[in-house]
């Protein structure tokens, strides 16, 4: 969870929904940034209005029969502690370290490789300056995120953010947990009228009936109606989830770990959801 916090604040520093100075509400620019990145929730809009569990939220804009996908979000959108931006300061600060061996890129022992010498050598420099360039923005990034967020003061409360819209993924992504863009829009709630699912956990026994659709990948999430929802009526998810005590079992053998711990986390959550 440290990690993925970390993420959450880079990325809230630097992936900013673009809005015109002009007319364009914050709704449609979320909409239209949805559009952009593969979103598909063509029954659905994000609204700010009064009649918001939260002040704004998710609405669907057409009745909703149960079992009816609401919104796909690409896997490549989420977040996860284990995603790669996590490294790529690593790498950068590992790939400066080698920039010294530009220049044995090809041993003078190998032989037969007299002509190409000279165009390698042409792109010596600009190769560590790309480098250098690569790890100077990361540094400005990370000094940009630290500048933003006072972790002193607001770490708490960032963290609980963080925690309050993170979500576990289900087996397809070996109960992993993450932050999904458009999921994390939703309004919290006792009472839940959507679920999350991956794709090839909500075809699991309809394999063969049932064809997957080719531009989606198994790993890609759902946001499904549990119920019959009336247009105008606001999506709401929930802190406690049936699934999560068995987020503990990711070998599928029946052990699901410390049970005490997973006990507290659901006595956790389900305060959280009635607001104490």
């Amino acid at each position: 969870m440290p990690r993925l916090l970390i993420l959450a604040l880079a990325l809230f520093s630097f992936c900013v929904f673009p809005i015109s100075p002009f007319s364009v509400s914050p709704d449609a620019s979320f909409q239209s940034w949805c559009e952009r990145n593969d979103i598909y929730s063509s029954r659905v809009s994000c609204r700010t209005t009064e009649d918001s569990v939260g002040g704004r939220g998710l609405f669907a804009d057409h009745d909703v029969k149960e079992g009816e996908v609401l919104a796909t979000i690409p896997k490549r959108l989420l977040l996860t502690s284990s995603d790669k931006m996590l490294w790529a300061g690593e790498i950068a600060g590992k790939a400066k370290d080698a920039e010294p061996a530009i220049d044995e890129w090809v041993a003078t022992w190998t032989g037969g490789f007299s002509e190409d010498l000279d165009v390698i050598s042409t792109l010596r420099a600009p190769a560590r300056g790309q480098l250098s360039d690569k790890l100077e923005l990361r540094k400005a990034q990370f000094q940009n995120a630290k500048q933003k967020y006072n972790l002193d003061d607001e770490d708490w409360a960032l963290y609980n953010m963080v925690w309050s819209r993170a979500c576990y993924l289900g087996p397809q992504w070996k109960y992993a947990v993450g932050i999904i863009p458009f999921f994390d829009m939703l309004n919290h709630s006792p009472r839940e009228n959507v679920r999350l699912s991956s794709l090839g956990d909500a075809m699991k026994g309809f394999e063969e009936t049932t064809s997957k659709p080719a531009d989606l990948d198994d790993r890609d999430m759902l946001i499904i109606a549990k119920e019959h929802i009336s247009k105008d009526s606001e999506l709401l998810t929930s802190y406690l989830h049936e699934d999560v005590a068995k987020s503990r079992d990711v070998n599928g053998d029946g052990d699901r770990g410390d049970d005490e711990f997973a006990a507290d986390e659901l006595a956790a959550r389900r305060m959280i959801c009635w607001g104490f």
